[in-house]
């Protein structure tokens, strides 16, 4: 449940809730989490708190929300490593529309960006790839 009283907000605890329940495979990889009206009774919260905390399950990767269609656990994706020369420079955002499409990331997923003395060496998304130093 949630703790009203804990000074961590609500969207928070309900996101780490959903969060161990899909580690921990009580909502598998393609399975639909309840409704924003289920989970809103079930932990005792507005619909506002209910997305708020799908929305960071859908930022981290961990589901995909589709309007109509509700809110399906993505499979999970083993990450790649790729190696950058020591001293790059490793920023994560969001990507553009275009490097969304041309790479094939899902919504909210972000990109890791590598530059090495300031030119670009390469964009990485989040969701597949773990970046280590050479």
């Amino acid at each position: 449940m949630i703790d009203l009283h804990s000074g961590v907000p609500r969207h928070l605890q309900l996101a780490a809730q959903l969060r161990s329940r899909i580690i921990a495979g009580v909502y598998a990889p393609s399975d639909l989490l309840p409704s924003e009206t289920r989970l809103s009774q079930e932990y005792g919260v507005g619909r506002g708190t209910v997305r708020r905390a799908v929305s960071l399950l859908r930022a981290e990767g961990l589901v995909d929300a589709a309007s109509g269609r509700g809110t399906r656990v993505r499979e999970p994706v083993e990450l790649r490593r790729e190696s950058v020369p020591r001293g790059a420079i490793i920023q994560a955002r969001m990507p553009t529309p275009e490097e969304r499409a041309s790479l094939g990331i899902p919504e909210g997923v972000p990109v890791q960006v590598v530059t090495v003395g300031g030119r670009l060496r390469g964009v990485y998304p989040a969701n597949q790839f773990e970046l280590t130093t050479a």
